[in-house]
């Protein structure tokens, strides 16, 4: 168990961008478990998509973002920009899938507070996701860059 642990250990150190894979293969194991990937609503889309494949693109992104990474990992500026990426875009892809189960699996009566609440987090949640996108493309430029002067 602790040569498993060491393996592991080692190769997100090296490749931190590997936890965007692992997470969605996470999220994908938890989503066929979750009823909100299975709720059949007629009517209930988010920004004019389908909530069933709303659910199911989030870890389609995470692996998107991990297969971004495998062409780009060169040209990448600072290991730790790549953490702040890595960790903020599968902290805030954890919480859509939290926001979507709480709001279409609620636990509580649905008052004009508790939508407000719940709108308010998403934005929030949405800007961190924004945020941390703009950090991988900070990294790549940066990178880009600073490899270009230096061999000039």
């Amino acid at each position: 168990m602790q040569g498993i642990r060491e393996l592991f250990y080692a190769y997100f150190r090296e490749r931190p961008y590997g936890l965007l894979l692992f997470t969605a293969i996470a999220l994908s194991a938890a989503l066929v478990f979750l009823s909100i990937a299975y709720l059949d609503f007629q009517d209930i889309t988010m920004f004019s998509v389908p909530l069933a494949i709303m659910v199911w693109i989030i870890p389609s992104l995470l692996v998107f973002f991990w297969l971004l990474y495998l062409p780009t990992k060169k040209f990448l500026y600072s290991t730790t920009i790549t953490w702040t990426h890595v960790l903020i875009t599968v902290s805030t892809t954890i919480l859509m899938v939290t926001i979507l189960c709480i709001v279409f699996v609620p636990l509580q009566p649905i008052t004009p507070g508790y939508i407000e609440l719940i709108g308010n987090a998403t934005r929030i949640v949405f800007v961190a996701f924004v945020f941390g996108q703009c950090a991988y493309l900070v990294n790549v430029l940066l990178g880009l860059f600073t490899k270009t002067n230096r061999q000039l």
